[in-house]
């Protein structure tokens, strides 16, 4: 069975030091880019920003404060961004006495890609913690394109799902459904369904990785609702 996020938090707590890198690996892989563009827009620098989220990771290990998480106290993003806000002052405090350093970093961060994603954010109004929210919207909606891919290939409709996925995350090539209809042998209105059962089968993955991150599973809409909204800057958690 997949790991969730969940999943990934109880083997960091489980206590075998080899395991719990490799979950706390896998779960700031899915972390990093919001916490990154967190720092930037807090004001560190390209360098300091990958720098902090590196020390982050570190000291979720060292300092065992993945131990006090649980799936009952609510969201799971809640906790990384309090906890992250919590690290960057202290390092902030630290910083004129002395450099986090000399250890080999823990993730292999394309942090390149992440400063290119950052630049394209609104630079006059979204605050940090809404900054933080809208990436980890863009991350969601990327790792459940992902899980619909896959579950396409799965059932050998790799070809078509590339044919139709850019009416779901607006990269259209600008190829019609009679077009698509003619590549594949389908009529334009069998075009039409494939996409309304793309797109449902979309929203049912997002909406998987959503409940991945939540306590209860009655959360899930609310947090659909402002995970949305939050790609306006609108969102206030």
């Amino acid at each position: 069975m997949p790991d969730t996020r969940w999943s990934l938090v109880r083997k960091v707590q489980a206590g075998d030091t080899s395991l719990a890198l490799r979950a706390l690996g896998d779960l700031m892989q899915i972390y990093w880019r919001p916490l990154y563009a967190y720092a930037r827009r807090r004001g560190e620098s390209p360098s300091d920003a990958e720098d902090a989220v590196q020390g982050f990771c570190e000291m979720l290990i060292t300092r065992s404060t993945m131990h006090s998480v649980s799936s009952d106290r609510g969201r799971l993003r809640s906790f990384m961004l309090t906890a992250f806000e919590r690290f960057l002052i202290d390092q902030w405090e630290r910083r004129s006495a002395r450099k986090r350093g000399g250890g080999q970093p823990m993730l292999s961060l394309d942090q390149e890609s992440a400063e290119q994603r950052y630049l394209h954010e609104p630079v006059d109004h979204l605050t940090p913690a809404h900054i933080f929210h809208r990436q980890w919207v863009y991350t969601l909606l990327g790792q459940a394109m992902e899980a619909l891919k896959r579950d396409y290939e799965g059932r050998g409709k790799g070809e078509i799902f590339e044919a139709l996925r850019g009416a779901l995350d607006g990269s259209d090539s600008g190829e019609g459904y009679a077009a698509v209809g003619e590549r594949f042998g389908l009529n334009e209105n069998a075009v039409k369904q494939a996409v309304f059962r793309m797109r449902a089968k979309y929203r049912e993955m997002v909406r998987a990785q959503i409940a991945e991150t939540v306590s209860d599973p009655a959360d899930v809409d609310l947090e659909f609702k402002e995970l949305m909204l939050a790609l306006t800057g609108a969102t206030s958690s």
